[in-house]
């Protein structure tokens, strides 16, 4: 196991599962990034948010004058001497090159300050300002719960010890009429249980996003890993071909050239004829190793979009012609009828000459060879309603299932079952001939029944078509 698979591993396993009550995760490491990103994330809302509290918590300061005006010099002295300098000082704090996720909490507590200077106020005043400020109280928690998103915990521990110490005012120090005591417990109650409530699922929603951020990191990581991986699986399976092809393809030529050599008796009789026959064997087994070869190359550069169009002027009637003529005596040995018909006046077009054969050559080779004794393959050359040039090849074979019309464009796909194989071949033919007409931007479809027969339709563009005036002086230049 690799290194890299050793930490996809890791954090494939880290334990995401989060505390129901403090919303802290179970495994140390992730709840560290976690409020180190957060943290950082939310750090210019934090400093916004004490400064825009020292602000609000200054202009209440008007109210002072008329609620409590027995003590507004001691309230104004509470508010701008302790509360806004203390808020300030904190933002200013924060900027310090020390500070970090981990003192977060010291920036959570800042909004304790507000809410305790409102007890003291609750505890000096004279009735019934002193019964009437808890809703500053309310204002303080709420603030401190809705905007703050360092931690859940700290605003709630906040508004707890705020509420505790209201409660042991008006009980013990300034007590309040039972009637205001229930009154303002209720309003302190549910406007605090609120805060507190909104504040939970918000964090526990920041968390939930942090979890799935996590996990599509490590999907795309690894999926960049299988990308890179399956890259060099790639790079290497072509490089292999590449080097086994060349290696094969010269002894391949040497054992085909010398065969016929033997088969034609070029130097003078053999003596046996069985020797010929042999030859002739070797030189047929030959050629068929040397033309899956070719195939399989020619996929791997497609794949790898290394297989590159040599274009030029062709007529696509002779080239079909030289190609029929291979096929021919072929299909005569199979006992199937062979004809080949164009329809139209066929324009020259623009293409890759081995390329454009190439696929003539599979289509007529794979008819040929799914097409029982007595068959008929018709191969026909002509134009569509459309204008673009179409090469259809259909045949009285085997047929194809329905479910396997979709794939049987997969290298490597037969349309028989491996070991009942009737036929020899490679199941490149169609995936080859799907490349080759990409390249030259045309399109193969694919019409089969099984047991009735296929018919394939290679369509090249009427934009590769050769203009009249230049397919007469590329004839007069041959």
């Amino acid at each position: 196991m690799t290194l890299d698979d050793s930490a996809a591993l890791s954090v494939d396993r880290r334990d995401f599962a989060m505390h129901w009550l403090t919303l802290r995760f179970s495994d140390a490491e992730l709840e560290n990034d976690f409020t180190a990103a957060n943290y950082q994330r939310q750090i210019s809302v934090t400093r916004l948010s004490m400064v825009m509290g020292a602000f609000v918590f200054s202009l209440f300061g008007i109210l002072d004058a008329y609620i409590v005006p027995e003590i507004v010099y001691e309230a104004w002295l509470l508010r701008f001497g302790l509360v806004c300098p203390v808020l300030f000082g904190l933002v200013a704090l924060s900027y310090a090159g020390h500070i970090t996720h981990r003192n977060s909490g010291w920036l959570s507590f800042a909004m304790i300050t507000p809410g305790f200077v409102i007890v003291v106020m609750t505890a000096i005043a004279d009735a019934p300002g002193a019964y009437l400020y808890y809703a500053g109280l309310i204002v303080v928690i709420a603030y401190s719960n809705c905007v703050w998103r360092l931690s859940y915990l700290y605003p709630t521990i906040v508004s707890l010890t705020t509420v505790l110490a209201y409660e042991g005012v008006i009980l013990f120090v300034n007590p309040a009429p039972f009637e205001i005591f229930v009154s303002n417990n209720a309003f302190m109650g549910s406007a605090v249980g609120i805060a507190m409530f909104l504040n939970y699922v918000q964090e526990r929603q920041l968390r939930a996003s942090f979890v799935d951020n996590e996990k599509l990191r490590f999907e795309q990581r690894r999926s960049e890993r299988l990308l890179s991986r399956s890259e060099a699986a790639s790079r290497a399976k072509n490089d292999f071909l590449a080097i086994m092809s060349h290696e094969l393809r010269t002894p391949l030529n040497a054992i085909i050239g010398f065969s016929e050599i033997i088969s034609n008796q070029m130097f003078g009789p053999v003596g046996q004829d069985r020797y010929v026959d042999y030859a002739t064997d070797i030189r047929s087994s030959g050629t068929h190793l040397l033309s899956i070869i070719n195939d399989i190359l020619d996929i791997s550069k497609a794949e790898a979009g290394k297989l590159r169009l040599e274009e030029e002027p062709i007529d696509p009637v002779d080239s079909l012609n030289r190609t029929m003529r291979m096929f021919r005596q072929r299909a005569s040995e199979l006992g199937v009828d062979l004809t080949f018909r164009v329809r139209d006046d066929i324009p020259w077009i623009i293409a890759d000459p081995r390329l454009f054969n190439q696929v003539a050559i599979n289509l007529a080779s794979n008819a040929l060879k799914f097409t029982p004794q007595d068959g008929q393959v018709r191969i026909e050359l002509g134009l569509n309603n459309a204008g673009d040039l179409v090469l259809s090849v259909d045949d009285t074979g085997i047929g194809i299932k329905a479910s396997d019309i979709a794939r049987i464009f997969e290298p490597f796909i037969q349309v028989e079952d491996a070991m009942s194989r009737t036929q020899q071949g490679t199941g490149l033919g169609l995936p080859l001939v799907r490349k080759i007409m990409s390249l030259h931007g045309g399109t193969v479809e694919l019409e089969s029944r099984v047991g009735e027969g296929t018919t394939v339709k290679a369509t090249f563009p009427k934009s590769r078509f050769v203009a009249p005036q230049a397919e007469e002086a590329v004839r007069q230049a041959l």
